[in-house]
């Protein structure tokens, strides 16, 4: 009876997960919509023999195809809006929806992929617990926005399981193709590097390297001009500020950053960048530290995107999906801690964030959230593996 019961509330659970996911990202579908508006015109201009970096030719699909111009400048790698050119022999909706749908099944796999990588029961109540608040915290945003966070989550899982399964030329690909969103990837995809090559793991770093460079030539072939924008006045305008057209400023943009973060709790500037210099100086310490002593590669990459997303200048909310890496080791380290009340604590001040945050760079609060937990969980597990290796050698 006890095992029927367990089995029905394990059912319940899955289904509640799988079905409130279906139902956000269809209301954000619906209700909301951003950035593939942005996507879906820069590849209408490449097929077309245009330059996506050129915000003028952009604006063009973009009032022709929705109405409005919008604050969609393209700031991604060539070779990412050249893979979304199928997307675009498609209508503007049904290319939507089938981005739309493309990130639920990213989703939903990435994260059966994270637990089986980490060892977590695959299935069981908690198990579907913790996917519904991962997807409320990191996917409902991403869905809100149409953003890549979740292709660079899904990505980082396989770099991961690539590494466990020691598939060299698949993990060297999935590294290149992290850098789809260099502002928050690159110092992960760069502490992973120098891991593997002191760990004599040359062969992924080697593929990485050919990889950029193959997509770099093979780019340049199909668009020749590709660059010639980035010199023009007011090129980088949309990172800073909100845009309805080239040249059109509608207001000042602000972002998930500690230096955003600070400005809105009214920090005096020289104050904010004293702090702003002491995180990035104390993360990359911290991270230096992961890379040399760590024999894991899922410690590195966890410090590695904590202390990107604490020092990066320029991410949103909607970037954050990856750090469900983080949230989930930080949970399975937890679990073999008999005290649950700090865990309970941060967890539900970060779940909660979500509920109350005013402007989106309140979203940082998640990030020092984060840190606190894996800190707290990494330390804990860390003193007690000390004390049972201790207890043993002196009994």
């Amino acid at each position: 009876m006890q095992a029927s019961r367990e089995n029905l509330l394990n059912f319940a659970a899955l289904c509640f997960w799988l079905i409130t996911s279906v139902t956000m990202a269809a209301f954000a579908f619906l209700e909301y919509g951003q950035d593939f508006r942005g996507y879906y015109a820069a590849a209408r201009v490449l097929l077309e023999g245009g330059n996506p970096y050129d915000y003028t030719q952009v604006a063009g699909v973009l009032v022709e195809v929705t109405g409005r111009a919008g604050n969609n400048p393209f700031y991604y790698p060539l070779w990412f809006g050249w893979s979304l050119t199928p997307l675009s022999l498609l209508a503007f909706q049904p290319a939507r929806a089938l981005w739309m749908i493309i990130n639920v099944a990213l989703w939903i796999n990435g994260l059966f992929r994270l637990q089986q990588f980490l060892g977590l029961p695959q299935y069981g109540w908690r198990n579907w617990f913790w996917n519904l608040l991962a997807t409320f915290l990191f996917a409902w945003t991403t869905w809100k926005f149409e953003q890549t966070g979740i292709l660079l989550f899904a990505i980082s899982v396989e770099i991961l399981v690539s590494y466990q399964k020691q598939q060299w030329n698949r993990l060297g690909i999935f590294l290149a193709l992290a850098l789809i969103k260099p502002n928050v990837m690159l110092l992960p995809v760069l502490a992973l590097g120098i891991w593997l090559t002191r760990n004599k793991k040359w062969k992924p770093v080697l593929i990485a390297g050919l990889v950029l460079l193959a997509l770099l030539l093979l780019t340049t072939i199909l668009t020749p001009d590709w660059y010639q924008p980035f010199s023009r006045p007011h090129f980088g305008q949309g990172l800073t500020e909100v845009l309805d057209g080239p040249n059109q400023v509608t207001g000042t943009r602000l972002n998930t950053t500690l230096l955003d973060w600070l400005q809105w709790y009214s920090v005096p500037p020289v104050a904010g960048y004293v702090i702003y210099g002491i995180t990035v100086i104390l993360g990359m310490w911290i991270l230096g530290q992961h890379i040399w002593k760590s024999d894991s590669i899922l410690h590195v990459a966890v410090w590695a995107l904590l202390v990107s997303f604490a020092a990066t200048p320029y991410a949103l909310q909607y970037d954050f999906p990856p750090l469900t890496i983080v949230l989930f080791t930080a949970l399975a380290a937890s679990s073999q801690i008999p005290s649950k009340w700090i865990p309970t604590i941060l967890l539900t001040f970060i779940a909660s964030v979500l509920i109350w945050e005013r402007p989106i760079s309140d979203g940082y609060w998640i990030v020092i959230g984060l840190c606190l937990l894996t800190a707290w969980a990494f330390r804990t597990t860390v003193s007690k593996a000390r004390l049972v290796n201790h207890t043993r050698s002196t009994g």
